[in-house]
C-alpha cells in the first residue's frame, strides 16, 4: 500500500473525511426536522428508541470515516470520466457498515412492540441508507433516495414528510460524492506531483551518469594510450618511458581530483581547459591536431555546452576512429570536429554517444553527423537568441 504523505493531500483528506462524518451526523436530525419533531421530545416520549437512534448516529459517522481511509488507500479506478477527469470508484465495504445496520435492527424491533415512534424508525433506517449509499455510485443513490420518497408515500406518509426525507437523502449522498469526486482529484494532483520527483531524481541521476562517463572516458582513454606507449618504450629501453608513466599517473590524479568535485557538485566544464586536454589526447593517439579559432570566439552563454560537446566528440574520434589529422573549429556559431580514419559512407549509426550529446543539446544546440571519403564530421551549430538557427 503506498503511503501519501503529501501536507496538500493531508490537509484535504482531513478536511473531506471530518466534513463526511459532520454530515452523517446531523443527516438525521434534518429527518426529524421533517417529522416536526426534536431529540428531547422523543427522549421523553421514547428513550430507549431514542437511545438506540444516537447510539447509531455515532456508529454512523465513525461507519463514514472508516470507509473514507479504506477508500484513501485503495487505487483509484483506471478509467475516466467524459472531461478525462478522475472516478471516485466505489468504496469498500467493511464490518462499520454492519455495525452500523444492527441499531436499526434492534429500532425495527421496537417498532413492531410499538414502542418506537415512526419519526426514529425513518431516521434510522434513512442513516443507514446515507452510510450504504455513499459507498456507491451517485446515480445509485440519486435513484435509491427516489425510491425511498415513493416508498414512504406509499406506506402512508404524507407528501410534507416523505419529500424532505428523501431530499435529505439525496443531498446527503450528492455532496459527499461530489467532496470524493474533489478529494479524487487532489490524490491524482498528488500523485502527479510525485511522480514528477521521482522523475526529476532519475533525470538527475542519468545526467550524472553522462557527466561521469564524459570525465572517466577521456582520461581513461588518456591513460590507456600512455600505458601502452609506456609498454613499447619500455620495451625498447627508452628512458622516456618514466616521463610518460608519471604523466599516465598524473592524468589518474586529475581525473580523481574531478570526479571528486563532479560528486560535490561543483565542477562546471571550462572550454579552454577541455580544448586543451582533448588536443592533449588526440595528440598521445598520434594524431595531428589543428585548432581554428579559440575558446573566446564562442559566446559565453554556450560555453559549458560546447566543452561537453568537444570532451565527449574528442573521446568517440578515438574510440570509433584510427585519426591521423583532427581539426577542431571553434566560432560564434559552433564548434565543428573534422577527422580522417573513418571508412564508409552514409548514415552514421548513432550509438549511446552520440543520443547523449543530442539529448544534453535539446533545445540549445542541432547536432549534425555525417561520414564520407574516409572523414567524419561532428558540427554542432547554437541556438540562436530568438531559435535554432
Amino acid at each position: 500500500m503506498e503511503t501519501r504523505t503529501a501536507r496538500q493531500w493531508s490537509v484535504f483528506y482531513a478536511y473531506t473525511a471530518w466534513s463526511v462524518v459532520l454530515i452523517l451526523a446531523l443527516f438525521p436530525l434534518g429527518v426529524l426536522l421533517a417529522f416536526s419533531t426534536s431529540v428531547p421530545a422523543l427522549l421523553a416520549e421514547a428513550p430507549a428508541a431514542t437511545g438506540v437512534l444516537l447510539v447509531q448516529v455515532v456508529l454512523g459517522a465513525w461507519s463514514g470515516h472508516r470507509a473514507l481511509t479504506l477508500w484513501s488507500a485503495a487505487a483509484l479506478p483506471e478509467a475516466r470520466d467524459r472531461w478525462d477527469l478522475p472516478q471516485v470508484g466505489r468504496i469498500p465495504m467493511d464490518l462499520s457498515l454492519l455495525a452500523t445496520a444492527v441499531p436499526s435492527a434492534v429500532i425495527v424491533l421496537l417498532q413492531l412492540l410499538d414502542r418506537s415512534p415512526a419519526p426514529v424508525l425513518a431516521a434510522s433506517l434513512t442513516l443507514l441508507a446515507a452510510a450504504a449509499l455513499v459507498r456507491w455510485r451517485w446515480q445509485i443513490g440519486a435513484a435509491v433516495s427516489v425510491a425511498t420518497t415513493v416508498i414512504a408515500m406509499a406506506f402512508g406518509l404524507s407528501a410534507p414528510v416523505a419529500f424532505p426525507t428523501g431530499a435529505f437523502l439525496l443531498a446527503v449522498v450528492l455532496t459527499v460524492r461530489i467532496s470524493l469526486w474533489l478529494a479524487a482529484m487532489v490524490r491524482e494532483l498528488d500523485d502527479a506531483r510525485e511522480a514528477q520527483a521521482r522523475l526529476a531524481v532519475a533525470e538527475e541521476r542519468l545526467r550524472f551518469a553522462r557527466d561521469l562517463h564524459d570525465v572517466t572516458g577521456r582520461d581513461l582513454s588518456v591513460i590507456a594510450v600512455k600505458s601502452e606507449l609506456v609498454a613499447q618504450l619500455a620495451e625498447r629501453g627508452d628512458p622516456r618511458a618514466a616521463e610518460h608513466g608519471r604523466e599516465a599517473a598524473q592524468i589518474a590524479r586529475t581525473s580523481l581530483a574531478e570526479i571528486r568535485s563532479l560528486v560535490r557538485g561543483y565542477r562546471e566544464a571550462d572550454l579552454a581547459t577541455e580544448l586543451q586536454g582533448t588536443a592533449s589526447l588526440l595528440r598521445s593517439a598520434h594524431a595531428e591536431v589543428t585548432v581554428e579559432g579559440a575558446a573566446d570566439d564562442v559566446p559565453a552563454r554556450h560555453r559549458g555546452t560546447a566543452a561537453w560537446m568537444l570532451r565527449e566528440g574528442g573521446t568517440n574520434i578515438l574510440r570509433h576512429a584510427d585519426p591521423s589529422a583532427v581539426t577542431i573549429t571553434l566560432s560564434p556559431q559552433g564548434i565543428r570536429l573534422v577527422n580522417d580514419g573513418a571508412p564508409g559512407d552514409g548514415p552514421v549509426p548513432e550509438g549511446s554517444g552520440l543520443t547523449g550529446m543530442r539529448e544534453r543539446l535539446e533545445g540549445e544546440a542541432v547536432l549534425e553527423v555525417r561520414r564520407g571519403g574516409g572523414s567524419f564530421v561532428l558540427d554542432v551549430r547554437f541556438a540562436a537568441p530568438g531559435g535554432l538557427r
